[in-house]
């Protein structure tokens, strides 16, 4: 990539002559305010400006420094402007997708470019604003300029006066420029901004409203729902934070999906994406360089925009992180690594896996929540109709697993599961009524079974049937370092949450398979005997 470096001394030559010729000419003044309010590129490249810290230009360079968008910014700066005015038209007579997602590099100046946007609609169209971000200093904090506002304060604060609202006292603190509030004299318009606070967005409406390093905001899925109520247009602008957010939900929202059936709901959220290769003063020298002293889950976050390693505190970092083609082999041995769960409130995890020479194959997976007696009843492939909160991906799933080879099947689970008490029975015993033989690990320490399956995640590959799996695993984490928390991955347990299921099977498995994976493991010749309980599954199909 070639560097290319504007000539900011000629920009900024260029721009002070336009404004003292402006000075002179009432008539010149009001044409200009006509072709910005037409054209927003024409103010862009004429009255934007930013503060030199945030654009890597040469030393040489004055402190404040025109906002010239290279050619990715101006394809955002015409994409959220066309979400925006669309959002301003009655809904049925929008065309465009009015909520926007904005994944990105680092230091690409979306930031800037979108709070610009919220000025440049505040002065000439009256419009309200809206921004929210994790902290109460990344929103306004006097004197950073890395603060959103401050940023907002920047751009006003050099633009000409004439170009102003009527009436606007940029001098006067507290009169139209206050602590995270910007308004118009006539009370028509407004830039205001709130910390992720669990009442954020929840009064108010607006035009539009940035939710900047989304990904990181707490109380992400309340003040996602708050947002879509007081605005057409949503615009969510971040690095990635690993897959198991609001975030990452609302990143699967921006590309079609496809049912089992063939269904096809398109986008809804239209989605922009920039990384560091596309802005053109950055290169590899820029990107190692950059890379110095990173982890590489951070690598991942800030440059990369890659969400399966972009997650601090992984348990399982070497997880590979993509699914490549693998069949089910009906000459080998099939594994199946499960995680049964006591409780309703947590599902029972399953993957199927098989061992290669030289790779641990996963071909298939599924996790459901019901009564360890029906999940028992579920994995002889032949559950009960009682059974009537499967959903189709489960239905799919026994369709492909009724093909597998069960009855040579290893069954591994949970060593305190199988003997645990359970309504007089254990975990053990109901799997043995159906015909199904439970082998457990005896290692039973959850800090030795992760440190065993450390050092074999290496080998393991997975197919498209094992996608959740897959990202459950990846997104599994240890607790934050905090103040009032000393553990480290060293000493402490990881989360649990969404991920703990299939993370924990795949160790119960991997445990049991090191302690002696040439054994003889009792095999389960009733599976193919069992009455067909499948009425649910067949009247209940599309």
């Amino acid at each position: 990539m070639t560097r290319v470096e504007p000539d900011m001394h000629q920009e900024m030559s260029k721009r002070c002559k336009l404004i003292e010729e402006a000075n002179k000419s009432v008539e010149l003044q009001n044409d200009l305010f006509e072709m910005c309010k037409r054209d927003i590129l024409f103010r862009f490249r004429n009255f934007a400006y930013t503060d030199k810290n945030t654009r890597m230009f040469s030393e040489e360079d004055p402190s404040i420094l025109p906002f010239i968008p290279f050619p990715f910014q101006e394809e955002a700066i015409a994409e959220i402007r066309s979400s925006i005015m669309d959002g301003t038209k009655p809904l049925s007579e929008r065309t465009e997708l009015t909520n926007i997602f904005i994944e990105k590099s680092r230091q690409m100046g979306l930031s800037w470019l979108i709070i610009a946007i919220f000025v440049y609609w505040f002065i000439f169209y009256n419009h309200k604003y809206h921004v929210i971000s994790q902290k109460e200093d990344y929103v306004d904090k006097i004197g950073d300029i890395k603060s959103l506002f401050a940023k907002a304060r920047f751009i006003i604060n050099n633009l000409p006066k004439w170009m102003l609202p009527k009436g606007f006292d940029r001098k006067e603190w507290g009169k139209h420029l206050k602590y995270m509030v910007i308004s118009r004299p006539d009370g028509t318009g407004s830039i205001t901004g709130e910390s992720a606070n669990p009442n954020a967005a929840r009064s108010g409406t607006f035009n539009a409203i940035l939710l900047d390093e989304y990904a990181f905001q707490s109380n992400a899925t309340a003040i996602n729902k708050s947002a879509a109520s007081a605005t057409p247009t949503r615009i969510f602008n971040s690095t990635p934070n690993g897959e198991g957010n609001e975030h990452y939900r609302m990143r699967k929202l921006t590309v079609p999906t496809v049912n089992v059936y063939g269904d096809v709901t398109p986008p809804q959220i239209k989605w922009l994406r920039y990384h560091w290769k596309d802005h053109p003063l950055r290169d590899e020298a820029w990107y190692e360089n950059e890379k110095k002293g990173m982890s590489r889950e951070q690598v991942a976050q800030e440059l990369d925009i890659q969400y399966n390693t972009a997650i601090v505190g992984r348990v399982y970092p070497d997880f590979p992180t993509e699914a490549v083609h693998i069949e089910y082999d009906p000459n080998l041995p099939l594994y199946v690594w499960l995680d049964n769960s006591h409780w309703w409130a947590d599902p029972h995890a399953v993957i199927l896996v098989q061992f290669k020479e030289n790779t641990i194959d996963f071909i298939d997976s599924i996790e459901v929540n019901c009564s360890v007696t029906d999940m028992a009843e579920f994995m002889t492939g032949k559950p009960k109709a009682t059974l009537t909160n499967l959903t189709d991906n489960h239905l799919v799933f026994l369709d492909r697993y009724r093909t597998y080879n069960r009855q040579k099947a290893t069954f591994i689970d949970d060593p305190y599961d199988t003997h645990s008490r359970l309504n007089q029975s254990t975990i053990y015993e109901e799997y043995r009524k159906v015909g199904i033989y439970l082998n457990t690990p005896t290692e039973r320490k959850k800090k030795e079974q992760i440190q065993k399956t450390k050092g074999q995640v290496y080998k393991i590959r997975y197919n498209e049937n094992c996608l959740d799996a897959a990202s459950a695993i990846m997104n599994a984490r240890y607790p934050e370092r905090t103040e009032n928390n000393s553990s480290t991955a060293e000493n402490a347990n990881p989360i649990h949450d969404w991920t703990s299921h299939f993370r924990t099977a795949m160790e119960y498995g991997i445990t049991r398979h090191l302690e002696n994976p040439t054994a003889k493991k009792e095999a389960n010749p009733h599976l193919s005997d069992r009455p067909h309980h499948n009425s649910y599954l067949y009247t209940n199909r599309r």
